[in-house]
């Protein structure tokens, strides 16, 4: 049977499953991959499909890149066998990859504050605000750019908002803080249109390559490695300085939208250091030596 019809079948079933349209672009892309290199399901089996999973870790590709690849293969795999394609559930002949995180220096509080004051012009009052909200709510860049402005609901402890996330469909809240709260009705008291979109550029509701652009230009007029500062790094920023703050990780875990501890632990352990270094200052076997 040819993969590429075999492979159709199951872009079908993941639509009826109501997956996010970024996954399913994320399964198209790993699947077209595997179709380049079988073209029957008959040429799955345990040996062919780890050398497939050695071709994929040598190809240059950074580890997270790898692991989300080969976790979309694995539940494709596991798939085949659930609906009787396959004898075996050849998902088993790969590891499951671990959650990972790529490793990046931090954004520091002077670095946030050189951000916030480099946002000056017609787009000061936007840009304030979509970069307090992004560090105050952790959200992700497909979140945040679909957000409505009916959406927001402030009150005198900051704002709200209740959402549904596209990544995997849930609802749930991201919470602003009195002072992101109140940089975004700064911004949302500026305007004078009537676009129902949250965020919004010179044409209309601000996408994906928009935000990327100001935050890269306000990185420059900061004087801060542009490659430092992307919608992914005030997640981690969020996730890092809700720990150092001494929050909890079950009410982070909601916050962010994380739907296990898995990959919270990673920024769990990013946001340890200042703890460890305090502990190191006092225990270290050097220093304390006579």
């Amino acid at each position: 049977m040819d993969l590429i019809n075999v492979v159709t079948v199951f872009m079908t079933a993941k639509r009826a499953d109501g997956l996010a349209a970024s996954t399913l672009r994320d399964y198209e892309r790993a699947l077209a991959r595997l179709t380049d290199y079988f073209n029957t399901v008959g040429d799955l089996d345990r040996d062919t499909v780890r050398a497939y999973a050695v071709r994929i870790r040598s190809n240059g590709w950074a580890e997270g890149t790898c692991n989300l690849h080969l976790r979309y293969i694995r539940a494709f795999l596991r798939w085949l066998w659930c609906d009787g394609y396959t004898s075996e559930n050849l998902a088993l002949a790969i590891k499951a990859p671990r959650p990972t995180v790529r490793w990046e220096e931090l954004l520091t509080t002077q670095e946030l504050q050189a951000l916030l004051d480099a946002c000056t012009g017609t787009w000061r009052a936007r840009d304030r605000a979509i970069i307090l909200f992004l560090v105050d709510t952790g959200m992700r860049r497909g979140e945040f750019i679909g957000l409505t402005r009916a959406q927001v609901h402030f009150d005198n402890e900051g704002a709200w908002l209740l959402f549904d996330a596209p990544k995997n469909g849930n609802r749930r809240y991201a919470v602003l803080g009195v002072t992101a709260a109140r940089a975004l009705r700064a911004y949302l008291d500026a305007r004078d249109d009537s676009d129902p979109a949250l965020w919004v550029g010179e044409n209309g509701p601000l996408g994906y390559h928009g935000v990327y652009r100001m935050l890269r230009r306000r990185a420059v007029d900061a004087g801060i490695e542009p490659s430092k500062v992307h919608p992914h790094a005030f997640r981690k920023v969020f996730a890092t300085w809700w720990i150092k703050n001494g929050g909890d990780e079950q009410r982070l875990m909601a916050l962010g939208g994380w739907s296990g501890p898995e990959m919270l632990r990673i920024y769990v352990r990013l946001g340890n250091l200042d703890a460890l270094r305090a502990g190191h200052a006092d225990y270290s076997p050097v220093d304390n030596l006579e």
